[in-house]
């Protein structure tokens, strides 16, 4: 299938505009607490496979950015560090899905009418 250049501007600019977060690993830790609110440390490093230093890196990245609070709590007298996403990063998660499902239909749409 050949993509026009009108989708593929549209793929470029979605990522241009939020390259903070369109970062694979932070989009995925995103999406992660969108559908789960938060996690622990250990749960996110084990669901998106990734070392706890690449991990506590994006972490920190995102809190940064106002997307996540991280808060360390005892559970069960061990120290826990939860990621927890904040309404912001719960609209721009949204706001991305949008875009990105928008974007899917015009390649559905394009590859319709090139199968014609």
């Amino acid at each position: 299938m050949k993509i026009d250049g009108d989708l593929l501007s549209a793929l470029v600019g979605l990522m241009e505009e939020d390259r903070e977060t369109m970062v694979p690993t932070r989009l995925s830790i995103l999406v992660y607490l969108y559908f789960t609110q938060h996690a622990t440390f250990p749960v996110l490093q084990k669901k998106l496979g990734l070392t706890s230093g690449n991990l506590s890196s994006h972490l920190r990245k995102l809190e940064e950015l106002g997307l996540i609070r991280i808060s360390k709590r005892f559970v069960d007298l061990k120290p826990t560090t939860f990621a927890v996403l904040t309404s912001e990063g719960a609209e721009r998660v949204r706001s991305q899905m949008v875009r990105m499902r928008e974007l899917v239909s015009m390649v559905i749409d394009t590859g319709s009418k090139s199968d014609q």
